[in-house]
């Protein structure tokens, strides 16, 4: 079941349809409100309430209703106070006075909401097969499938406001569209920008920098801590973080007692399994936390793909969907309403060296080979193994890029990034540019400004923006799934630390280390690195090969146009040996996603949610 709303104008009339979880919990995902005319519909969560204008006292507003906050938030200060908005939301307000429809994102994009205009009617909404039926026929768009399988990494929606269907735009994270319905027109404005947002810390010093990103970041978990609570605990820094400061939040009278945990655990597989000490340590004397401990050695890889529910696009994250699901499942169990992650803390904390780049574009080539050397000691191995991906990757030109695409490929399974895999079909490959394209997305990861660290860092916020697992999965469950690490202010404040600080070798997430350094255990915080799931990984492949290998076989025949089938499953059975690295490995994941949502695109349109409420309203045509 989806989840969520449609607002559809069509002659003298607007109609409100509300897709509400059949789960119920304690406080309300999809919400509605109407005032003097005026309506508003949204789904997810507002935080900062207390930051809102005083103003707002003379609307009258439920606490756990966030449509009429935000509806009243509109009535005071307009388009401008929509923006101001904190949370995870996508929200579409109806101005009876000026006959417009205003639907907005979260800078985040924490729930999806899409548009379309056929004829007289137009549509906004957060279910895309619904906006599907008001086109006279749903056709492909593979300019954005092409985008898709030649991503640099995953990415959890489109880059712009294009879809996986022509006709059907998408209102993009940070971005506000305002549609007039009586010219039938309007456009669509993005803003917020990462850049122009990013705080600056107070000072240079860690310590002070630490103390700042951690009221921060407490404050985000407090602003979360809605109903009761499960929170991730994997056993490294994020997570951990987040748990231990949602614990200490309730033990002091915020949100409800008592605090859940879950963590999945290994038993059979080596490397995951030296992951459960750390876990111990994390809870060792927290008589006051529920923990709950999943055995997940049967959570592998790729076993999603059996019973994957509907989702609009294709997803390139897919194999991981039997683990993500899981906090979920219990979630539901236990009757929690938010789910806590450390999602995002490595996009802006693992404070890599990029700053190479930055010396060898200045010509202090002396310079920047000392610090490599620094790196390559602290993490043993070569300089040429630091410099290569955080100094010349970068650096190097658009010309040289093209040059080395032009190169005849090695075989498959040692492909880089920029690689065109041999299964992709070569009239696809040059009808859709899929060369330049690779070439583009990796000009944009590292020129999006003049630091190389802060492009980066602006460039996984774009990737991680939309969220399928928080709207596919917990969504329907009435879950609200909250990542504090990407919290809006508590990004803002990273990124300016980012453009600020410079990283120091040996030193994994310095910023949190310290910040924490009182409330993480000691192995915790001296720990290196995190454990790898190459093990689920591989085998996950080796178990669902059989289904994969059929699910390819029988891919609907729109797939010809994009993969010959033969050599992909030459490929599909040469995965899994050894020698290849799971990181070479995305593009085949990528397509395996593809060919799974290709499949479901039947069903998926056939798929119909009765609304749970409904209501209309007349448009006056001034």
């Amino acid at each position: 079941m989806k989840v969520g709303f449609i607002v559809t104008v069509a002659g003298d009339a607007i109609e409100f349809k509300l897709f509400e979880p059949a789960h119920k919990v304690s406080i309300p995902l999809v919400a509605s409100a109407q005032a003097g005319g005026d309506a508003a519909v949204i789904i997810g969560r507002l935080c900062y309430r207390d930051a809102l204008p005083a103003g707002l006292a003379q609307y009258p507003v439920a606490p756990d209703n966030d449509a009429a906050l935000a509806l009243a938030v509109y009535r005071e200060l307009g388009c401008g106070g929509l923006e101001r908005l904190e949370g995870e939301f996508a929200l579409v307000i109806w101005d009876a006075r000026s006959a417009r429809l205003i639907g907005i994102r979260d800078p985040m994009g924490g729930y999806p909401l899409f548009w379309s205009e056929s004829g007289a009617t137009f549509v906004i909404g957060t279910l895309m097969h619904r906006l599907l039926d008001t086109l006279p026929q749903p056709v492909l768009n593979r300019e954005f499938l092409a985008d898709f399988l030649t991503l640099p990494v995953h990415r959890n929606e489109g880059a712009g406001e294009s879809c996986a269907y022509q006709g059907i735009h998408r209102v993009r994270p940070g971005a506000v569209l305002v549609w007039d319905v009586v010219a039938r027109r309007g456009g669509q404005r993005v803003y917020w920008d990462w850049l122009a947002q990013r705080q600056e810390p107070e000072s240079d010093r860690l310590e002070a920098v630490a103390a700042q990103y951690r009221q921060a970041l407490q404050s985000a978990v407090r602003e979360r801590l809605r109903g009761r609570t499960l929170s991730h605990l994997s056993g490294g820094m994020d997570s951990t973080s987040i748990a231990l400061l949602a614990r200490e939040l309730i033990d002091s009278g915020v949100g409800e007692a008592p605090l859940h945990t879950l963590s999945l655990v290994y038993q059979r597989l080596p490397g995951l399994a030296r992951e459960s000490p750390y876990i111990d340590a994390a809870l060792a004397g927290k008589t006051d936390i529920v923990a709950h401990r999943l055995v997940a050695d049967e959570l592998l890889d790729f076993d999603g793909f059996a019973d994957a529910p509907l989702h609009d696009e294709p997803y390139a994250a897919l194999h991981r969907l039997a683990a993500d699901r899981e906090p979920l499942r219990l979630a539901a169990t236990i009757g929690a309403a938010t789910l806590l992650t450390g999602v995002g803390a490595d996009d802006l904390l693992d404070m890599l060296p990029y700053h190479l780049a930055d010396l060898l574009r200045r010509g202090r080539l002396r310079s920047a080979w000392r610090e490599a050397a620094q790196w390559a000691q602290a993490l043993n191995c070569s300089p040429w193994d630091v410099l290569y991906p955080f100094g010349l990757s970068p650096v190097t030109p658009r010309w040289f890029r093209q040059l080395q695409a032009a190169i005849p490929g090695k075989g498959w399974r040692q492909q880089e990034d920029g690689s065109i895999p041999p299964w992709f079909a070569g009239d696809f490959v040059r009808c859709y540019r899929l060369r330049e394209r690779l070439i583009d997305h990796a000009q944009q990861l590292y020129h999006r400004c003049s630091q190389t660290a802060l492009s980066v860092c602006v460039s996984a916020l774009s990737h991680l923006a939309g969220d399928v697992i928080r709207w596919s999965v917990a969504a329907p469950l009435g879950i609200g799934v909250a990542h504090p690490f990407l919290d809006r202010r508590v990004l803002c404040l990273g990124l300016g630390i980012r453009s600020r600080l410079r990283p120091q070798p040996g030193k994994l997430k310095p910023v949190l280390a310290e910040a924490m350094r009182d409330k993480l255990p000691a192995v915790i915080l001296e720990r290196r690195r995190k454990g790898h799931f190459n093990e689920i990984y591989y085998l996950g492949l080796a178990r669902n090969l059989p289904a994969l290998e059929a699910m390819i076989r029988e891919a609907p025949p729109v797939a010809l146009e994009f993969f010959d089938k033969p050599v992909l499953l030459q490929a599909l059975q040469e995965a899994g040996m050894a020698g290849t690295e799971p990181r070479r490995l995305q593009r085949l994941n990528f397509t395996l996603a593809l060919i799974k949502w290709l499949g479901m695109q039947a069903e998926w349109r056939r798929s119909r949610e009765s609304p749970t409420a409904l209501f209309r309203m007349e448009i006056v045509r001034q």
